[in-house]
Protein backbone atom coordinates (compact mmCIF):
# COMPACT_ATOMS: atom_id res chain seq x y z
CA UNK A 1 0.00 0.00 0.00
CA UNK A 2 2.82 2.27 0.97
CA UNK A 3 4.73 1.55 -2.08
CA UNK A 4 1.45 2.27 -4.47
CA UNK A 5 0.70 5.47 -2.62
CA UNK A 6 4.48 7.01 -3.34
CA UNK A 7 4.21 6.03 -6.92
CA UNK A 8 0.94 7.83 -7.64
CA UNK A 9 2.33 10.61 -5.15
CA UNK A 10 5.65 10.50 -7.51
CA UNK A 11 3.50 10.70 -10.99
CA UNK A 12 1.06 13.87 -9.30
CA UNK A 13 4.10 15.52 -8.81
CA UNK A 14 5.25 14.73 -12.28
CA UNK A 15 2.05 16.03 -14.05
CA UNK A 16 1.87 19.44 -11.84
CA UNK A 17 5.32 20.33 -13.06
CA UNK A 18 4.25 19.40 -16.45
CA UNK A 19 1.23 21.55 -16.31
CA UNK A 20 2.67 24.75 -14.27
CA UNK A 21 6.22 24.58 -16.77
CA UNK A 22 4.22 24.18 -20.02
CA UNK A 23 0.84 25.55 -21.57
CA UNK A 24 2.43 25.40 -25.03
CA UNK A 25 2.91 22.24 -27.36
CA UNK A 26 5.81 20.78 -25.49
CA UNK A 27 5.60 18.87 -22.33
CA UNK A 28 9.18 18.68 -20.37
CA UNK A 29 9.82 16.32 -17.65
CA UNK A 30 11.85 18.20 -14.87
CA UNK A 31 15.06 19.10 -14.01
CA UNK A 32 17.02 17.30 -11.88
CA UNK A 33 16.66 19.86 -9.05
CA UNK A 34 12.86 19.88 -9.48
CA UNK A 35 12.45 16.60 -9.29
CA UNK A 36 11.06 15.11 -5.97
CA UNK A 37 12.55 11.71 -5.60
CA UNK A 38 11.30 8.94 -4.54
CA UNK A 39 12.53 5.81 -3.58
CA UNK A 40 10.80 2.30 -3.15
CA UNK A 41 12.30 -1.05 -2.68
CA UNK A 42 12.12 -1.90 -6.25
CA UNK A 43 12.15 1.36 -7.91
CA UNK A 44 13.42 4.76 -8.03
CA UNK A 45 12.00 7.25 -10.31
CA UNK A 46 14.70 9.61 -11.92
CA UNK A 47 13.92 11.94 -14.31
CA UNK A 48 17.81 11.88 -15.28
CA UNK A 49 17.55 8.09 -16.03
CA UNK A 50 14.18 8.40 -17.68
CA UNK A 51 15.62 10.78 -20.30
CA UNK A 52 18.43 8.94 -20.68
CA UNK A 53 16.50 5.60 -21.85
CA UNK A 54 14.58 7.96 -24.73
CA UNK A 55 17.99 9.11 -25.49
CA UNK A 56 19.67 5.81 -25.70
CA UNK A 57 16.38 4.64 -27.51
CA UNK A 58 16.49 7.01 -29.77
CA UNK A 59 20.15 6.29 -30.80
CA UNK A 60 19.65 2.37 -30.86
CA UNK A 61 16.36 1.96 -33.20
CA UNK A 62 16.83 1.63 -36.39
CA UNK A 63 14.75 3.60 -38.84
CA UNK A 64 13.17 1.32 -41.75
CA UNK A 65 10.11 3.03 -42.26
CA UNK A 66 10.49 6.80 -43.30
CA UNK A 67 8.43 8.01 -40.45
CA UNK A 68 10.80 7.02 -37.86
CA UNK A 69 13.36 9.57 -38.71
CA UNK A 70 10.62 11.80 -37.57
CA UNK A 71 10.34 10.24 -34.44
CA UNK A 72 14.09 10.54 -34.34
CA UNK A 73 13.77 14.26 -35.30
CA UNK A 74 11.62 14.82 -32.80
CA UNK A 75 13.18 13.68 -29.56
CA UNK A 76 16.73 15.24 -30.79
CA UNK A 77 15.61 18.26 -31.56
CA UNK A 78 12.87 18.24 -28.10
CA UNK A 79 15.36 16.01 -25.55
CA UNK A 80 13.51 16.73 -22.33
CA UNK A 81 9.63 17.08 -24.31
CA UNK A 82 7.12 14.16 -23.87
CA UNK A 83 3.79 13.29 -24.95
CA UNK A 84 2.33 10.70 -23.16
CA UNK A 85 2.88 10.21 -19.72
CA UNK A 86 0.82 11.79 -17.02
CA UNK A 87 -0.11 11.45 -13.77
CA UNK A 88 -1.74 7.81 -14.53
CA UNK A 89 2.19 7.04 -15.74
CA UNK A 90 0.57 5.89 -19.08
CA UNK A 91 -3.27 7.57 -19.70
CA UNK A 92 -6.54 6.39 -21.91
CA UNK A 93 -5.10 7.63 -25.04
CA UNK A 94 -2.34 4.79 -25.02
CA UNK A 95 -5.22 2.36 -24.93
CA UNK A 96 -6.56 4.39 -27.53
CA UNK A 97 -3.61 4.30 -29.64
CA UNK A 98 -3.36 0.41 -29.00
CA UNK A 99 -6.64 -0.31 -30.29
CA UNK A 100 -6.11 1.36 -33.43
CA UNK A 101 -2.92 -0.30 -33.99
CA UNK A 102 -4.39 -3.55 -33.13
CA UNK A 103 -6.40 -3.62 -36.55
CA UNK A 104 -2.97 -3.71 -38.37
CA UNK A 105 -3.68 -6.64 -39.74
CA UNK A 106 -6.59 -5.46 -42.17
CA UNK A 107 -4.35 -2.97 -43.09
CA UNK A 108 -1.45 -5.63 -44.03
CA UNK A 109 0.75 -5.52 -41.60
CA UNK A 110 1.90 -7.31 -37.97
CA UNK A 111 0.58 -5.68 -35.13
CA UNK A 112 4.52 -5.98 -33.85
CA UNK A 113 5.06 -3.60 -36.72
CA UNK A 114 3.70 -0.95 -34.38
CA UNK A 115 5.14 -2.60 -31.16
CA UNK A 116 1.78 -3.20 -30.06
CA UNK A 117 2.72 -6.62 -28.10
CA UNK A 118 6.04 -4.67 -26.91
CA UNK A 119 4.07 -2.18 -25.23
CA UNK A 120 1.51 -3.37 -23.91
CA UNK A 121 3.34 -5.72 -22.12
CA UNK A 122 5.54 -2.77 -20.91
CA UNK A 123 2.86 -0.83 -20.21
CA UNK A 124 1.52 -3.84 -18.19
CA UNK A 125 4.61 -3.73 -15.84
CA UNK A 126 3.86 0.01 -15.16
CA UNK A 127 0.46 -0.11 -14.37
CA UNK A 128 0.70 -3.13 -12.01
CA UNK A 129 4.17 -2.34 -11.01
CA UNK A 130 6.00 -5.44 -11.85
CA UNK A 131 9.04 -4.41 -12.83
CA UNK A 132 10.48 -7.82 -12.28
CA UNK A 133 14.32 -6.64 -13.90
CA UNK A 134 13.38 -4.44 -15.52
CA UNK A 135 14.13 -0.66 -14.02
CA UNK A 136 10.76 1.79 -13.78
CA UNK A 137 13.12 4.36 -15.32
CA UNK A 138 13.45 2.27 -18.38
CA UNK A 139 10.19 1.52 -18.96
CA UNK A 140 8.99 4.80 -19.19
CA UNK A 141 11.72 6.46 -21.64
CA UNK A 142 10.85 3.22 -23.38
CA UNK A 143 7.25 3.83 -23.47
CA UNK A 144 7.30 7.36 -24.47
CA UNK A 145 9.89 6.23 -27.24
CA UNK A 146 7.70 3.29 -28.59
CA UNK A 147 4.22 5.29 -28.64
CA UNK A 148 5.87 7.67 -30.25
CA UNK A 149 7.01 5.50 -33.41
CA UNK A 150 4.05 3.30 -33.74
CA UNK A 151 2.01 6.50 -33.76
CA UNK A 152 4.22 8.25 -36.29
CA UNK A 153 4.21 5.03 -38.35
CA UNK A 154 0.73 4.21 -38.53
CA UNK A 155 -0.19 8.10 -39.05
CA UNK A 156 2.26 8.76 -42.09
CA UNK A 157 1.37 5.20 -43.54
CA UNK A 158 -2.32 5.40 -43.63
CA UNK A 159 -2.26 8.95 -44.67
CA UNK A 160 0.71 9.05 -47.04
CA UNK A 161 1.72 5.94 -47.59
CA UNK A 162 4.35 3.37 -45.36
CA UNK A 163 6.91 3.95 -48.36
CA UNK A 164 7.67 7.26 -49.95
CA UNK A 165 7.06 6.10 -53.78
CA UNK A 166 9.26 9.16 -54.70
CA UNK A 167 12.26 8.56 -53.04
CA UNK A 168 11.66 4.99 -53.69
CA UNK A 169 11.32 4.29 -57.19
CA UNK A 170 13.82 7.75 -58.23
CA UNK A 171 16.48 5.56 -56.78
CA UNK A 172 15.75 2.28 -58.28
CA UNK A 173 17.48 2.98 -62.09
CA UNK A 174 21.17 3.92 -62.13
CA UNK A 175 21.65 6.32 -65.22
CA UNK A 176 24.90 4.14 -67.08
CA UNK A 177 27.41 6.60 -69.10
CA UNK A 178 27.36 5.87 -72.82
CA UNK A 179 30.47 4.19 -74.43
CA UNK A 180 33.14 5.91 -73.86
CA UNK A 181 32.20 8.82 -71.45
CA UNK A 182 33.27 8.79 -68.11
CA UNK A 183 30.94 8.29 -64.94
CA UNK A 184 30.14 11.23 -63.13
CA UNK A 185 29.39 9.69 -59.97
CA UNK A 186 26.06 7.61 -59.41
CA UNK A 187 23.09 9.39 -60.84
CA UNK A 188 19.36 7.64 -61.16
CA UNK A 189 16.73 8.00 -63.39
CA UNK A 190 13.64 9.61 -62.39
CA UNK A 191 10.50 7.61 -63.31
CA UNK A 192 8.41 8.44 -60.76
CA UNK A 193 6.66 12.03 -61.18
CA UNK A 194 3.00 11.29 -60.47
CA UNK A 195 2.87 14.60 -57.73
CA UNK A 196 2.05 12.88 -54.77
CA UNK A 197 1.51 14.28 -51.75
CA UNK A 198 4.36 13.53 -48.81
CA UNK A 199 4.48 13.50 -45.05
CA UNK A 200 5.70 17.00 -43.88
CA UNK A 201 7.10 18.66 -40.33
CA UNK A 202 3.85 20.05 -40.20
CA UNK A 203 1.83 17.26 -40.64
CA UNK A 204 4.08 15.75 -38.11
CA UNK A 205 3.53 18.50 -35.83
CA UNK A 206 0.13 18.51 -35.75
CA UNK A 207 -0.72 14.48 -34.86
CA UNK A 208 1.63 15.50 -32.10
CA UNK A 209 -0.30 18.20 -31.17
CA UNK A 210 -3.16 15.88 -31.22
CA UNK A 211 -1.61 13.27 -29.02
CA UNK A 212 -0.73 15.75 -26.22
CA UNK A 213 -4.88 17.15 -26.63
CA UNK A 214 -6.57 13.49 -26.10
CA UNK A 215 -7.50 13.96 -29.84
CA UNK A 216 -6.24 10.77 -31.15
CA UNK A 217 -9.31 8.99 -32.55
CA UNK A 218 -10.51 11.95 -34.39
CA UNK A 219 -7.46 12.83 -35.99
CA UNK A 220 -6.81 8.78 -37.14
CA UNK A 221 -9.98 9.13 -38.70
CA UNK A 222 -9.25 11.93 -40.60
CA UNK A 223 -6.13 10.89 -42.17
CA UNK A 224 -8.00 7.50 -43.76
CA UNK A 225 -7.56 6.60 -47.02
CA UNK A 226 -10.73 7.96 -48.83
CA UNK A 227 -10.17 7.05 -51.71
CA UNK A 228 -11.77 3.89 -53.50
CA UNK A 229 -9.89 2.53 -55.29
CA UNK A 230 -8.09 2.23 -51.45
CA UNK A 231 -11.43 0.58 -50.44
CA UNK A 232 -11.58 -1.67 -53.36
CA UNK A 233 -7.97 -2.88 -52.78
CA UNK A 234 -8.84 -3.37 -48.64
CA UNK A 235 -12.18 -5.18 -49.39
CA UNK A 236 -10.04 -7.35 -51.60
CA UNK A 237 -6.87 -7.81 -49.47
CA UNK A 238 -9.84 -8.95 -46.24
CA UNK A 239 -11.15 -11.29 -48.72
CA UNK A 240 -8.34 -13.24 -49.60
CA UNK A 241 -5.89 -12.82 -46.32
CA UNK A 242 -7.51 -16.21 -44.69
CA UNK A 243 -7.40 -17.82 -47.77
CA UNK A 244 -4.77 -20.42 -49.19
CA UNK A 245 -4.13 -18.01 -52.57
CA UNK A 246 -1.08 -16.15 -51.52
CA UNK A 247 -0.44 -13.98 -54.39
CA UNK A 248 -3.41 -12.86 -54.76
CA UNK A 249 -3.23 -11.61 -50.80
CA UNK A 250 0.36 -9.97 -52.11
CA UNK A 251 -0.97 -8.73 -54.84
CA UNK A 252 -4.13 -7.07 -52.72
CA UNK A 253 -1.33 -6.01 -49.84
CA UNK A 254 0.53 -4.20 -52.18
CA UNK A 255 -2.04 -2.49 -54.62
CA UNK A 256 -3.64 -1.12 -51.16
CA UNK A 257 -0.34 0.42 -50.43
CA UNK A 258 -0.57 2.35 -54.20
CA UNK A 259 -4.03 3.43 -53.31
CA UNK A 260 -2.68 4.69 -49.97
CA UNK A 261 -0.26 7.37 -52.22
CA UNK A 262 -1.75 10.88 -52.07
CA UNK A 263 -2.30 12.31 -56.16
CA UNK A 264 -5.21 12.59 -58.02
CA UNK A 265 -7.09 8.94 -59.23
CA UNK A 266 -8.77 8.98 -62.76
CA UNK A 267 -12.38 10.02 -61.70
CA UNK A 268 -13.58 12.67 -63.85
CA UNK A 269 -15.83 11.93 -66.66
CA UNK A 270 -13.55 12.06 -69.10
CA UNK A 271 -9.93 10.56 -69.30
CA UNK A 272 -6.84 8.45 -70.68
CA UNK A 273 -5.21 5.23 -68.19
CA UNK A 274 -2.83 3.50 -69.26
CA UNK A 275 -1.94 0.79 -66.96
CA UNK A 276 1.75 0.08 -67.93
CA UNK A 277 1.81 -3.80 -65.80
CA UNK A 278 -1.32 -4.09 -68.09
CA UNK A 279 0.40 -2.67 -70.96
CA UNK A 280 -3.02 -1.62 -71.76
CA UNK A 281 -4.93 1.83 -72.53
CA UNK A 282 -8.15 2.56 -71.47
CA UNK A 283 -10.33 5.42 -72.59
CA UNK A 284 -13.23 7.00 -70.71
CA UNK A 285 -16.11 8.89 -71.85
CA UNK A 286 -18.57 8.74 -69.06
CA UNK A 287 -20.78 12.07 -70.76
CA UNK A 288 -21.37 9.47 -74.07
CA UNK A 289 -21.08 6.28 -71.84
CA UNK A 290 -18.45 5.15 -74.04
CA UNK A 291 -14.95 3.34 -73.45
CA UNK A 292 -11.98 2.77 -75.80
CA UNK A 293 -9.78 -0.07 -75.06
CA UNK A 294 -6.50 -1.04 -76.55
CA UNK A 295 -3.50 -2.48 -75.99
CA UNK A 296 -0.06 -0.50 -75.69
CA UNK A 297 3.61 -1.10 -76.07
CA UNK A 298 5.71 0.47 -73.00
CA UNK A 299 9.29 1.37 -72.25
CA UNK A 300 11.63 -2.14 -71.83
CA UNK A 301 13.38 -2.81 -68.73
CA UNK A 302 16.26 -0.65 -69.18
CA UNK A 303 13.92 2.58 -70.36
CA UNK A 304 10.90 2.06 -67.97
CA UNK A 305 7.89 4.44 -68.85
CA UNK A 306 7.73 7.19 -66.35
CA UNK A 307 4.66 6.66 -63.55
CA UNK A 308 3.09 10.65 -64.46
CA UNK A 309 -0.40 12.24 -64.52
CA UNK A 310 -0.67 14.99 -67.25
CA UNK A 311 -3.27 15.97 -69.89
CA UNK A 312 -3.64 15.80 -73.69
CA UNK A 313 -4.53 19.18 -75.42
CA UNK A 314 -3.97 18.53 -79.17
CA UNK A 315 -3.31 16.41 -81.79
CA UNK A 316 -0.81 16.04 -84.54
CA UNK A 317 -0.28 14.32 -87.31
CA UNK A 318 2.85 13.38 -89.16
CA UNK A 319 5.22 14.29 -86.51
CA UNK A 320 8.80 14.24 -86.90
CA UNK A 321 10.72 12.25 -84.36
CA UNK A 322 13.18 14.05 -82.93
CA UNK A 323 16.03 11.51 -81.63
CA UNK A 324 16.60 12.04 -77.91
CA UNK A 325 19.49 12.86 -76.71
CA UNK A 326 20.37 9.59 -75.02
CA UNK A 327 19.96 8.05 -78.08
CA UNK A 328 22.08 9.69 -79.68
CA UNK A 329 24.47 9.05 -77.12
CA UNK A 330 24.15 5.67 -75.94
CA UNK A 331 23.20 4.17 -79.53
CA UNK A 332 24.46 6.06 -82.33
CA UNK A 333 27.24 7.46 -81.23
CA UNK A 334 29.12 4.12 -80.38
CA UNK A 335 28.51 2.51 -83.74
CA UNK A 336 27.01 4.87 -86.36
CA UNK A 337 29.25 8.11 -86.67
CA UNK A 338 29.92 9.04 -90.23
CA UNK A 339 27.77 5.66 -91.32
CA UNK A 340 25.37 7.61 -94.41
CA UNK A 341 23.58 4.47 -95.45
CA UNK A 342 22.52 4.29 -91.77
CA UNK A 343 21.03 7.84 -91.71
CA UNK A 344 19.82 7.39 -95.22
CA UNK A 345 18.05 3.72 -94.47
CA UNK A 346 16.63 5.54 -91.61
CA UNK A 347 15.70 8.64 -93.18
CA UNK A 348 17.59 10.84 -90.61
CA UNK A 349 19.04 14.30 -91.46
CA UNK A 350 20.35 16.78 -88.81
CA UNK A 351 19.39 20.42 -88.11
CA UNK A 352 21.35 22.91 -86.91
CA UNK A 353 19.58 24.31 -83.89
CA UNK A 354 21.19 27.90 -84.33
CA UNK A 355 20.54 28.66 -87.98
CA UNK A 356 18.06 26.13 -88.83
CA UNK A 357 19.90 24.50 -91.27
CA UNK A 358 19.32 20.81 -92.55
CA UNK A 359 23.11 19.24 -92.34
CA UNK A 360 23.79 15.38 -93.91
CA UNK A 361 24.45 13.71 -90.53
CA UNK A 362 27.22 11.91 -91.90
CA UNK A 363 29.71 15.17 -91.62
CA UNK A 364 28.90 15.14 -88.15
CA UNK A 365 31.65 13.79 -85.95
CA UNK A 366 31.36 12.45 -82.41
CA UNK A 367 31.79 15.68 -80.95
CA UNK A 368 28.78 17.04 -83.27
CA UNK A 369 26.56 14.51 -82.10
CA UNK A 370 27.51 15.04 -78.63
CA UNK A 371 27.04 18.63 -78.31
CA UNK A 372 23.88 20.73 -77.80
CA UNK A 373 24.27 22.57 -81.57
CA UNK A 374 22.60 20.08 -83.87
CA UNK A 375 19.30 18.13 -83.33
CA UNK A 376 19.20 14.79 -85.08
CA UNK A 377 15.36 13.87 -86.03
CA UNK A 378 13.90 11.68 -88.70
CA UNK A 379 11.56 12.62 -91.78
CA UNK A 380 7.66 12.82 -91.39
CA UNK A 381 5.00 10.26 -93.17
CA UNK A 382 5.50 6.70 -93.68
CA UNK A 383 7.83 4.79 -92.00
CA UNK A 384 8.53 7.34 -88.89
CA UNK A 385 8.75 5.45 -86.01
CA UNK A 386 6.56 7.85 -84.39
CA UNK A 387 3.97 6.66 -86.91
CA UNK A 388 1.58 9.05 -87.70
CA UNK A 389 -0.23 10.20 -85.10
CA UNK A 390 1.35 11.48 -82.13
CA UNK A 391 -0.77 12.82 -78.31
CA UNK A 392 1.76 15.48 -76.91
CA UNK A 393 1.22 16.43 -73.17
CA UNK A 394 3.23 18.58 -70.59
CA UNK A 395 6.12 15.86 -68.59
CA UNK A 396 9.93 15.96 -67.89
CA UNK A 397 10.55 12.99 -69.82
CA UNK A 398 10.19 13.80 -73.22
CA UNK A 399 7.42 11.12 -73.66
CA UNK A 400 4.22 10.65 -74.81
CA UNK A 401 1.76 8.51 -76.95
CA UNK A 402 2.30 7.62 -80.41
CA UNK A 403 1.34 5.66 -83.54
CA UNK A 404 3.90 3.24 -84.63
CA UNK A 405 5.49 1.43 -88.12
CA UNK A 406 5.64 -1.99 -86.70
CA UNK A 407 2.28 -2.74 -85.49
CA UNK A 408 3.34 -6.62 -85.18
CA UNK A 409 4.44 -5.80 -81.88
CA UNK A 410 0.92 -5.32 -80.43
CA UNK A 411 0.52 -9.25 -80.66
CA UNK A 412 3.52 -9.82 -78.25
CA UNK A 413 2.77 -11.16 -74.97
CA UNK A 414 5.53 -9.20 -73.33
CA UNK A 415 4.87 -5.33 -74.83
CA UNK A 416 7.54 -3.68 -72.94
CA UNK A 417 9.91 -3.02 -75.51
CA UNK A 418 10.32 0.56 -76.33
CA UNK A 419 12.96 3.49 -75.40
CA UNK A 420 9.94 4.79 -72.69
CA UNK A 421 6.93 6.41 -75.12
CA UNK A 422 3.79 4.40 -75.07
CA UNK A 423 3.01 3.03 -78.35
CA UNK A 424 -0.74 2.50 -79.03
CA UNK A 425 -2.79 0.17 -80.92
CA UNK A 426 -5.47 2.32 -82.63
CA UNK A 427 -4.47 5.74 -82.48
CA UNK A 428 -7.28 7.12 -84.97
CA UNK A 429 -10.06 5.37 -82.95
CA UNK A 430 -8.45 7.12 -79.80
CA UNK A 431 -7.61 10.56 -81.79
CA UNK A 432 -11.34 10.51 -82.62
CA UNK A 433 -12.59 9.34 -79.27
CA UNK A 434 -12.53 13.25 -77.43
CA UNK A 435 -13.61 14.66 -80.37
CA UNK A 436 -17.22 16.70 -79.63
CA UNK A 437 -19.24 16.32 -82.37
CA UNK A 438 -16.89 16.90 -85.14
CA UNK A 439 -18.67 16.95 -88.77
CA UNK A 440 -17.80 13.69 -91.06
CA UNK A 441 -15.79 16.47 -93.33
CA UNK A 442 -13.36 16.79 -90.02
CA UNK A 443 -12.94 13.04 -89.76
CA UNK A 444 -11.92 12.82 -93.75
CA UNK A 445 -9.42 15.51 -93.16
CA UNK A 446 -7.91 13.47 -90.78
CA UNK A 447 -8.27 10.39 -92.34
CA UNK A 448 -6.43 12.18 -95.59
CA UNK A 449 -3.65 13.73 -93.61
CA UNK A 450 -2.38 10.19 -92.84
CA UNK A 451 -3.22 8.72 -96.22
CA UNK A 452 -6.52 7.19 -95.58
CA UNK A 453 -9.11 7.12 -97.94
CA UNK A 454 -12.28 9.81 -97.03
CA UNK A 455 -15.66 8.18 -95.90
CA UNK A 456 -17.30 11.07 -97.17
CA UNK A 457 -18.17 12.24 -100.86
CA UNK A 458 -17.78 15.32 -99.73
CA UNK A 459 -14.40 13.95 -99.06
CA UNK A 460 -13.87 12.58 -102.07
CA UNK A 461 -14.72 15.62 -103.95
CA UNK A 462 -12.09 17.87 -101.80
CA UNK A 463 -9.10 15.36 -101.95
CA UNK A 464 -10.09 15.26 -106.09
CA UNK A 465 -10.04 19.17 -106.62
CA UNK A 466 -7.01 19.43 -104.41
CA UNK A 467 -4.63 16.89 -104.35
CA UNK A 468 -1.80 19.24 -103.79
CA UNK A 469 -3.56 20.84 -100.38
CA UNK A 470 -1.71 21.03 -97.59
CA UNK A 471 -2.93 18.41 -95.29
CA UNK A 472 -4.08 19.15 -91.90
CA UNK A 473 -1.20 18.66 -89.45
CA UNK A 474 -2.69 19.13 -86.27
CA UNK A 475 -5.76 19.67 -84.01
CA UNK A 476 -6.79 20.71 -80.74
CA UNK A 477 -9.59 19.48 -77.97
CA UNK A 478 -11.88 21.85 -76.53
CA UNK A 479 -10.66 20.48 -73.26
CA UNK A 480 -7.65 18.81 -72.31
CA UNK A 481 -8.03 14.95 -71.69
CA UNK A 482 -6.71 14.04 -67.85
CA UNK A 483 -3.82 10.97 -68.62
CA UNK A 484 -2.12 8.80 -65.99
CA UNK A 485 0.68 6.59 -67.14
CA UNK A 486 0.51 4.40 -63.84
CA UNK A 487 1.23 0.89 -62.94
CA UNK A 488 -1.37 -1.18 -60.85
CA UNK A 489 -0.66 -5.17 -60.98
CA UNK A 490 -4.53 -5.61 -59.82
CA UNK A 491 -6.84 -3.32 -60.77
CA UNK A 492 -10.63 -2.97 -61.67
CA UNK A 493 -11.85 -2.64 -65.25
CA UNK A 494 -14.31 -0.37 -66.38
CA UNK A 495 -17.19 -3.11 -65.37
CA UNK A 496 -15.84 -3.94 -62.24
CA UNK A 497 -14.06 -7.14 -61.96
CA UNK A 498 -10.58 -7.18 -60.26
CA UNK A 499 -8.08 -8.09 -63.21
CA UNK A 500 -4.63 -9.33 -62.35
CA UNK A 501 -1.36 -8.11 -64.19
CA UNK A 502 2.45 -9.30 -64.15
CA UNK A 503 5.04 -7.82 -62.33
CA UNK A 504 7.29 -6.68 -65.77
CA UNK A 505 8.87 -3.49 -64.39
CA UNK A 506 9.77 -5.57 -60.81
CA UNK A 507 7.95 -2.81 -58.61
CA UNK A 508 5.92 -5.09 -56.47
CA UNK A 509 8.82 -7.03 -55.83
CA UNK A 510 10.19 -3.46 -55.09
CA UNK A 511 7.74 -2.67 -52.62
CA UNK A 512 7.53 -6.37 -50.75
CA UNK A 513 11.78 -5.91 -50.15
CA UNK A 514 10.62 -2.98 -48.28
CA UNK A 515 7.82 -3.78 -46.18
CA UNK A 516 9.80 -7.43 -45.53
CA UNK A 517 12.20 -5.36 -43.58
CA UNK A 518 10.01 -3.45 -41.43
Amino acid sequence: MRRQTAILLSLLIFTATFIACNSDMHRHLPTAEEWQEWTDPNCTVDADLVLKELKNSVAAWPTPMYADNYTQQYYQQHPSSIIWISRMGVDERADTLLEWLSQAEDLGFSPEVFHVDTLQILIHQLRSQEFGQENCNTILGRIEFLLTRAYLRYACGQRYGFINPNRTFNHLLVDQPASGEKSRGVTYRRIYDMGTEEASDSFVNVALDKARHHQISAFLRDIQPTDTLYSIMQREYTRVKATDDTIRRRQARINMERARWRYPHPSTDRYIFVNLAAQQLTAVDKQKDSVLTMRVCCGNASHKTPLLHSSIGHVELNPYWVIPQTIVRKEIMPRHVGDSAYYARNKYHAVNKETKEIVDPATLSAADLRSARYTLRQERGAGNSLGRIIFRFPNNFSVYLHDTNNHSAFSYGNRAISHGCVRVEKPLDLALFFLENPTPFFIDRIRMAIDLSPLTAQGRQYKAAHPDATPLGRFTYDNPIPLWLDYWTLYPTPYGSLEAYPDNYGYDRVIQKIFDSY
